[in-house]
């Protein structure tokens, strides 16, 4: 990775970085998009969905019972402090999952300089209309609509829990080199956002790199960057397994 700026240097590796993300951004939302039926809240919640058939009755008010307690605990909490209870039934704008930048804030040394810094290789799963970018401005914003923060928590905490309910999904998405994980992002309390991870590992220059970088550019923003040498280290999962598995035979 480059330790000086080089201004050509990192016009290159970005140009590579991006390609590699768009790609790897495709082939990502191509597997989401495959397993997206199986995300599906009707199945858990039933009739406690708006415009949703019966089902079950024991079984969805299990679910929708522990819904509810994972909104009371998040919810009420910082920084999202709503006092409004889980509607019943729930109305959900959308349920089709999609991919959005993970972003995160470092603070650069000596000068203490604040910079978004973007992940190429990373991608947080939510409901498209729900942009994570616009949810954290939301939560940020103090003059901010109670009703529009209500849906982006009960929207994401929805996701979660659809997901959390379906461990074979996790597997699927390890056996394709897309491991996918729970996480909690800083700005965001204890609500948990599920991650989608490539096998590609990228990094960052040193911060003397990033703020000529982001001098240069007029804004506060960088991205992680994917060298050659990233690509040659990814190990193969697959390979690894099958050699353990013949080891001592």
């Amino acid at each position: 990775m480059t330790q000086t700026f080089d201004v050509e240097a990192l016009i290159k590796l970005r140009g590579q970085t991006r390609a590699i993300a768009d790609a790897l951004k495709a082939q990502a939302s191509d597997y989401l998009a495959t397993v997206a039926p199986l995300i599906r809240p009707q199945t858990l919640f039933g009739e406690y969905l708006q415009g949703a058939q019966r089902s079950s009755g024991r079984e969805t008010q299990h679910h929708f019972q522990s819904l509810i307690e994972l909104y009371e605990r998040i919810g009420s909490a910082t920084p999202f402090q709503l006092v409004s209870e889980l509607e019943v039934p729930l109305n959900l704008i959308s349920t089709t999952p999609e991919l959005f930048p993970l972003e995160y804030d470092k603070v650069l040394a000596p000068s203490g300089q604040t910079v978004r810094i973007t992940s190429p290789v990373r991608w947080v799963v939510g409901f498209n209309a729900f942009d994570l970018a616009h949810f954290r401005n939301v939560v940020k914003d103090p003059n901010r609509s109670s009703a529009e923060l209500y849906r982006f928590v009960v929207h994401y905490l929805v996701l979660f829990y659809c997901l959390s309910k379906a461990p074979g999904l996790g597997r699927l998405f390890d056996g394709l080199r897309f491991a996918l994980s729970f996480e909690r992002l800083k700005g965001f309390g204890d609500l948990p956002f599920c991650i989608i991870s490539s096998p590609l590992r990228s990094e960052l220059p040193d911060d003397s790199v990033i703020r000529s970088s982001t001098q240069i550019a007029g804004n506060a923003s960088f991205e992680e960057l994917v060298s050659r040498d990233n690509i040659m280290e990814m190990n193969d999962d697959i390979r690894q397994r099958l050699l353990l598995t013949i080891e001592g035979l």
